[in-house]
């Protein structure tokens, strides 16, 4: 009892912070128990919502409005204006994100089986029928296994881990935004294995690196350039809505947006758009630091990234809707990084490729409002 009474605390103590601040404690505050009005003013405070964008015309106006009606309405058109702009075309299908997490994501994903099962220690058993990276070790509870899950000493971990001649380092849980990731040298291990792994109060896994396909790789080599796959599940199938590619800039490791990684869309033949967009609402027709054009580029092997996000998400029927990173290797093959099984971000996936479910927004919509209805 004691135990719960502290874990109530500490999820309440971080909705309070996350309301007053706008902001929450990487690798510590568990997204998926924030509250909706925590969530509307963590998002509120996001970067690209700072910048002013067009009005929309009376008649768009009136159109969003008009539909939303039948949903409770919305408290603002901000992120309209928003997607029209950096999307190029109006439609009041745009799902504000606010009213995404705290109402379709919500009804569509189990938060409270995440807070257990989204773990990327899980992965190796949970989501086996796929490929991963390859596991050098982990630590579970208290306890350390090998790349075959089986139970390890501490010391025969840090020899593994060692023998390697670079590690990724990430948190198991918690770990938004890139937090908790580390590339490492076997080297560097080999020396400072105890302080490094105990600095993690968390579940971790050591893998090592992905050596992504040439043509990924052209797009930024210092990073694991990743896909970004929305699916729903539906009751006769998993559906495909939006793949976005992620791609880091600079001399940074990581493609997500928290490190100054951009989105770009990807078209259903796998050709990039002609423009990248980052977390702060800035546009770019060539990357920023290598300067390469996107219109043209073009993302090999999609076909295996989709039939990964589809055969994983077969088995994970409290996630109907998740959102996938996805990795395509040196031989085309594809990898999962990660899945988000809730709470994926959906604002630069619709500035880059339109409203989230398209045509077939009003369909869900109807099942998740009919559902509260029925509650």
């Amino acid at each position: 009892m004691n135990g719960y009474i502290s874990e109530m605390a500490h999820i309440l103590k971080g909705n309070i912070k996350t309301a007053i601040t706008r902001k929450y404690d990487k690798g510590d505050t568990d997204l998926n128990t924030l509250g909706d009005f925590a969530m509307r003013r963590f998002l509120g405070g996001i970067g690209f919502l700072k910048k002013q964008y067009p009005e929309l015309s009376p008649g768009q106006y009136e159109s969003m409005k008009r539909f939303f009606a039948r949903y409770g309405g919305l408290r603002s058109d901000k992120y309209h204006r928003a997607y029209t702009y950096f999307f190029g075309r109006f439609s009041p299908y745009f799902l504000p994100e606010d009213f995404h997490f705290n109402y379709v994501d919500k009804y569509m994903s189990a938060r409270e089986e995440a807070r257990y099962l989204d773990n990327k220690c899980y992965y190796y058993r949970l989501l086996s029928n796929v490929k991963q990276p390859e596991l050098v070790t982990m630590r579970i509870g208290g306890t350390w296994l090998d790349s075959t899950l089986k139970p390890v000493s501490r010391q025969t971990a840090a020899g593994l881990a060692s023998a390697e001649s670079e590690v990724v380092l990430k948190r198991a849980v918690n770990s938004e935004e890139g937090a908790g990731v580390h590339f490492l040298t076997g080297a560097e291990l080999e020396t400072d294995f105890e302080r490094i792994t105990s600095e993690i109060p968390c579940d971790i896994v050591l893998q090592r690196p992905v050596k992504q396909h040439p043509d990924i790789a052209a797009l930024h080599e210092q990073s694991v350039n990743t896909l970004r796959i929305v699916s729903l599940m539906t009751e006769e199938r998993v559906k495909i809505y939006k793949v976005c590619i992620k791609i880091g800039v600079g001399d940074s490791r990581l493609d997500n947006g928290a490190s100054g990684g951009i989105y770009c869309g990807v078209n259903p033949d796998g050709t990039l758009h002609d423009h990248a967009i980052r977390d702060d609402g800035e546009v770019f027709y060539t990357h920023p630091t290598l300067g390469y054009e996107f219109a043209g580029k073009k993302v090999p092997c999609l076909k295996s990234a989709l039939k990964l996000a589809r055969e994983a998400h077969s088995f994970l029927g409290h996630f109907r809707l998740i959102s996938w990173d996805i990795a395509i290797d040196e031989t085309g093959e594809a990898v999962l990084i990660e899945p988000n099984f809730t709470l994926g971000g959906i604002s630069l996936v619709q500035m880059c490729s339109g409203p989230l479910f398209g045509k077939d927004t009003p369909k869900i919509l109807d099942e998740v409002f009919g559902a509260e209805k029925r509650r």
